[in-house]
């Protein structure tokens, strides 16, 4: 967030955004964006990119001016939505901030960060290995409820697919739950996994496009699909999955495969 505070509560937007980055381990390719400020207030902390809101300023256009402004990125075009208000007086050092805390996804793959001014660095960090110490001010609590927000949002709507180019494998699919939702997923095989998300295929909201990746693993490389459906539907466009027991219940009834 932005200095100069005066006696007065103003208001502010942090962002969490979130993406899949190529990693060793499953658990580590979820990442999250964090830059290090140069105000002795960040206590040389890692930080959520944010900015306080101007006058004339929706909610929305402050949060996608933090990232332009923070870290260089154009998220005209991202998920976005409202996660939050954080409005605890002692908050912030500095003075009586409000932060309207947003969270954000998007793919990694065409994705460049620009430090911005006052930004000491800026980095993808794995969501799974941050200590809640290293973060300033509540961030750590921000990023908490963004965790839990997503990981529900992924067992009955279609935001997974913001994760993923316009063309995607079968395994790239199953590659964002695992990191996000249960690393186990990672060791259902394609039929399996096909099993395990039926409704999803069911909706016809998966589009086979009759290619087939050009570069993958060892064996045949995996059949291309498309997404159809709106990223930011309701309950009535999206998986039939009322509870994340019945997402598991439907996992455990598949044979274990590797």
């Amino acid at each position: 967030m932005e200095s100069n505070l005066n006696a007065n509560a103003v208001v502010a937007v942090d962002v969490v955004v979130f993406t899949l980055r190529p990693a060793t381990s499953i658990e580590d390719r979820w990442q999250v964006l964090l830059v290090r400020r140069d105000e002795p207030a960040f206590g040389n902390k890692l930080a959520l990119p944010g900015v306080l809101v101007r006058a004339e300023e929706t909610f929305d256009a402050a949060a996608r001016r933090a990232l332009q402004t923070k870290a260089g990125l154009d998220a005209r075009d991202w998920y976005l939505e409202q996660l939050g208000t954080f409005g605890n007086p002692g908050r912030d050092t500095r003075g009586r901030v409000v932060s309207v805390a947003h969270v954000a996804l998007v793919g990694s793959d065409d994705v460049d960060l620009v430090r911005g001014s006052g930004i000491q660095s800026i980095d993808w960090v794995p969501v799974r290995a941050l200590p809640a110490e290293t973060l300033a001010f509540d961030h750590a609590d921000m990023l908490r409820v963004a965790i839990n927000r997503i990981q529900a949002k992924l067992r009955y709507s279609w935001v997974a697919f913001q994760l993923l180019p316009d063309e995607f494998t079968l395994s790239q699919l199953r590659a964002v739950y695992s990191a996000i939702l249960d690393p186990s997923l990672q060791r259902l095989n394609t039929s399996n996994f096909r099993k395990a998300f039926s409704t999803l295929f069911a909706t016809d909201t998966l589009v086979p496009v009759g290619q087939r990746a050009t570069a993958g693993k060892v064996g045949r490389p995996g059949e291309l699909y498309r997404f159809v459906g709106p990223v930011g539907g309701t309950r009535t466009r999206e998986l039939r999955w009322d509870s994340a027991a019945r997402f598991r219940h439907n996992l455990a009834a598949l044979p274990d495969a590797s």
